[in-house]
């Protein structure tokens, strides 16, 4: 393996490799899921919308196509506010002469839907008339009978609207729009009211287009055949075998103009299904009308329905409310409906749902959640593989700096040692005083020993282990005064003075493992000896003073060259020690390691003061005090 690759920097860098694989490969699942889940919704909300979309156009055609069916079987006749019946029988039981006897239209009196504005027929010459608009003669002559017929129909706005109509619409047009959308659907009979068995469906057969809808076509057939019932109904009220004789097919309505001409002659009657259209106004908009090519004799007449579009918007919207509350309709001019699924059979009008806001709320979905546990297992998965795989370099790397910094302490003294045993027992140093130095030097050397040996298995213990406390009261000038004494004779070996000096009060105890204790202190003091070395000032300060919250700080401070900023958090590691003294002072780097867990199992702290600019290093041992009421008791 590459030198390059080993370390934490090559773990790191395959903990990074495995975890974009992992992330790359999870992420891509999870967009082609969420995508999938994305469509599956839409086309759940799309067939949910079609599915009311079918529901409100059956509702529509299913309130205006009775009522359109009702008037495209309505005889031509009707279109007259007089006509003659095509028999009549007085009271004796005899048949009245045809043409003697003439009956008012059901159109001036008939209950008529509010969206039904006016009923009109006009010819080529541009004669434009309704049965509900009456001369002033004939709205004379029908007050005068003795039975007038109610003219509930007869009103003031109608006479304006075909006012209207004859300034504003062109009936060469109007026919030409007939005969296109009528002209296949156009029937031939000899009676006064014509129709045949055939079904005569009103809107454009497009069944050869691919683009068509079944679902159109299904409301069409319907449409058609309701029509057809109508007809067929309308058709068992006349008789058939007679030919349809009627007074004068345009013109004057009044009673004198009948009276002039009491002549009826027979004649033949063609006429189409209705159809719904929108005819171009000349200054206005557009108008929606149902109209029907009828021809009688050599006459061609237009007769239709001025339907009111404002009003049917407002009824049609009401009727789909609970469905598309928000929903609009717009009139469809073309012959084939670019979007049948939501456009009305009876009329050429279009639904326009309400548009959709913004991004549709999905929410928690199963599929979320899993996918939300399964990236939460896998970031649980590389953290703990990441930990794992980091722990295990750092143990690696500790135990090769152990081995290290182990055999390099054992061998300077053991080499020193059997040099100096080897010397003395061979008899080769004779002087007194230089026996005594070698001597001096062992006993040093060995203590240094058992120092290593001891830090050693002191971490090997912590590692494994909790050790146990025995926790004891003890005055803080006892434990200062014991420290001082075992560690005066280790600094005046080094060259350096112990300066105690105690701030916090001589009542003040604590309470702590008192071995443990002396341990860290120990410790410090032996650091402050080996990197303090070559200092002017040799004084090294073991410094109590009280802290916040029931707390004494013992401070061991030196007049050393200091740590770097950047060491100040690595030297508390195990097997770490300051890169510059590192080869200036012996150990293996546990001492401040051990210091601090120590410090942590008494409930205290050991932390790198702040120092000023005359100081090397300060560090702070933390621990908790006893009240002075408990030690008086």
């Amino acid at each position: 393996m590459s030198m390059s690759l080993r370390g934490k920097s090559g773990g790191f860098i395959a903990f990074v490799g495995i975890a974009a694989l992992v992330g790359g490969g999870l992420g891509w699942v999870t967009s082609a899921a969420l995508s999938l889940e994305r469509d599956q919704l839409e086309a759940q909300a799309q067939a949910q919308t079609n599915d009311r979309l079918r529901l409100a156009m059956w509702r529509l055609d299913s309130l205006i196509s009775p009522l359109l069916a009702k008037e495209d079987s309505r005889p031509f006749s009707h279109f007259k506010s007089l006509f003659a019946p095509p028999l009549a029988i007085n009271r004796v039981g005899v048949a009245c002469e045809p043409g003697s006897v003439l009956e008012p239209s059901p159109l001036l009196s008939v209950d008529l839907p509010e969206w039904m504005l006016l009923h009109f027929q006009t010819d080529g010459r541009a004669c434009w008339e309704s049965p509900q608009v009456l001369t002033p003669a004939s709205s004379k002559r029908f007050k005068t009978l003795d039975t007038p017929p109610a003219l509930v129909n007869v009103t003031e706005d109608r006479r304006r609207l075909l006012s209207q109509l004859r300034e504003e619409l062109q009936v060469s047009s109007l026919l030409g729009a007939v005969h296109r959308h009528g002209e296949q659907h156009s029937i031939v009979d000899t009676g006064l009211v014509l129709m045949t068995n055939e079904s005569n469906p009103t809107m454009p057969q497009s069944t050869q287009s691919p683009n068509f809808d079944s679902e159109y076509a299904n409301r069409a057939a319907q449409q058609a055949q309701l029509r057809s019932s109508s007809k067929k109904l309308q058709q068992s009220t006349f008789p058939t075998d007679e030919v349809g004789q009627v007074p004068s097919p345009i013109g004057d309505n009044s009673f004198n103009s009948l009276q002039r001409n009491p002549q009826v002659v027979p004649v033949n009657v063609t006429q189409s299904s209705m159809v719904p259209l929108w005819i171009e106004g000349k200054d206005q908009a557009d108008r929606l009308i149902f109209a029907r090519y009828v021809q009688i004799g050599n006459q061609e007449l237009c007769q239709g329905i001025v339907l009111d579009w404002p009003k049917l918007q407002a009824i049609l919207a009401a009727e789909v409310k609970d469905l598309f509350p928000g929903a609009s309709f717009q009139p469809m001019k073309e012959d084939v409906p670019a979007h049948p699924e939501r456009t009305m059979t009876a009329l050429p009008i279009e639904l326009e749902p309400e548009p959709t806001q913004g991004a549709m709320s999905i929410g928690w979905t199963p599929l979320r959640v899993g996918l939300v546990m399964s990236w939460c297992a896998a970031l649980l998965a590389l953290l703990a593989v990441g930990m794992g795989g980091w722990s295990l370099i750092d143990l690696s790397e500790r135990r090769i700096r152990f081995v290290s910094a182990v055999t390099h302490e054992l061998r300077t003294p053991l080499t020193t040692l059997r040099l100096y045993l080897d010397m003395l027992s061979g008899g080769m140093v004779k002087e007194e005083g230089q026996k005594e130095e070698y001597l001096h030097t062992l006993n040093d050397e060995a203590d240094r020993l058992n120092r290593l040996v001891g830090n050693v298995l002191d971490f090997s213990r912590l590692e494994r282990q909790r050790p146990r406390l025995a926790m004891t009261r003890i005055n803080l000038n006892e434990l200062l005064a014991q420290v001082t004494a075992m560690w005066a004779g280790r600094c005046k070996g080094a060259g350096k003075e112990l300066v105690q000096e105690n701030r916090a009060g001589d009542d003040v105890a604590i309470l702590t493992d008192v071995q443990i204790a002396q341990q860290i202190l120990g410790n410090l003091i032996d650091n402050a000896c080996k990197y303090s070395h070559g200092s002017a000032d040799h004084r090294i300060w073991l410094r109590a003073s009280c802290g916040k919250r029931n707390t004494v700080l013992i401070d061991v401070e030196d007049r050393g060259p200091g740590i770097p900023l950047g060491e100040r958090r690595a030297i508390f590691r195990p097997f770490r020690r300051g890169r510059e003294n590192e080869a200036a002072a012996g150990g293996v780097g546990l001492g401040l390691s051990l210091a601090q867990r120590w410090a942590q199992l008494l409930g205290g702290s050991l932390t790198l003061d702040s120092v000023g600019a005359d100081c090397g290093a300060c560090f702070r041992l933390t621990l908790p005090i006893v009240a002075h009421s408990i030690i008086r008791q």
